[in-house]
């Protein structure tokens, strides 16, 4: 009389998606601090592969809604931030070599009411360009940047989004920079009629000048895109499972009509 004892092999396809199982769950381990950001807008488009710290100087403390009598910057960064001491990857097929030092900037004088200065973060910096002034801070939020910098003339109410409304500022192996902010989560026709609304960004280009410092070649305010891309490895992740799972059904029913005895 023949047993129901099913036969059973291991299936080189469930070695091979076991094996690539353990590699995915060790791999985030491998590359904690770092995230790609994929970017783009009028002028033009690239990656940035962003090397993250973390920034001893984030705090609830920080209030960015206090008006100072001096032109001096917060002892503080906005709660939640980390650096970006480092980036690599490329803008219209010029290497980012990486990113600007920041340099305490100074903050600029509000207008009366209420006058005084912005309580911006501790890592506010400038680069000078013909065009003026501007702004950065090379800070990044996992979990959607706060509110930087009011008070003002009105204030400027959005936030949110992976930079800050100063944002980060890229150094390209061909002299150029560039410059990502987020303007935040906006409303319709905040920047004028027709405008969607939701998460928006900025970008701006400068390439060297004459003479020394930098010329600002582009700049658009809003309309630019910035992302995190789906990371691959939950692509491969569900691969893997569904590789175990479908041999092991086939090992089922392979199993269920061979008998020994």
């Amino acid at each position: 009389m023949m047993s129901g004892r099913k036969a059973f092999s291991v299936e080189p396809s469930r070695l091979a998606a076991g094996a690539v199982l353990a590699t995915l769950l060790a791999a985030p381990y491998a590359g904690a601090g770092t995230v790609r950001i994929n970017f783009g807008g009028a002028a033009g488009s690239g990656y940035a592969d962003l090397t993250l710290a973390p920034d001893p100087d984030a705090s609830s403390s920080y209030d960015p809604n206090v008006s100072n009598a001096t032109p001096t910057l917060s002892q503080w960064d906005p709660v939640g931030a980390q650096h970006i001491t480092n980036a690599s990857g490329s803008f219209n097929g010029s290497a980012i070599t990486g990113v600007l030092a920041t340099n305490s900037g100074t903050p600029p004088p509000l207008p009366s009411p209420p006058g005084g200065f912005e309580n911006l973060p501790k890592s506010f910096s400038w680069l000078t360009s013909s065009a003026g002034q501007n702004s950065y801070d090379n800070l990044f939020y996992l979990d959607g940047s706060p509110l930087v910098c009011p008070p003002g003339s009105p204030p400027y109410p959005f936030f949110g989004g992976f930079l800050d409304i100063f944002g980060v500022m890229f150094a390209l192996d061909n002299g150029d920079v560039v410059g990502l902010w987020s303007d935040g989560v906006t409303v319709p026709d905040a920047f004028g009629p027709g405008w969607p609304g939701g998460l928006t960004f900025g970008l701006a280009v400068y390439t060297p000048a004459v003479g020394g410092g930098y010329d600002q070649a582009s700049s658009q305010f809003a309309g630019a895109s910035a992302a995190i891309p789906e990371p691959g490895i939950l692509w491969l992740l569900g691969a893997a499972l569904l590789g175990l799972f479908v041999s092991r059904r086939t090992g089922q029913k392979r199993g269920r009509w061979q008998r020994t005895g």
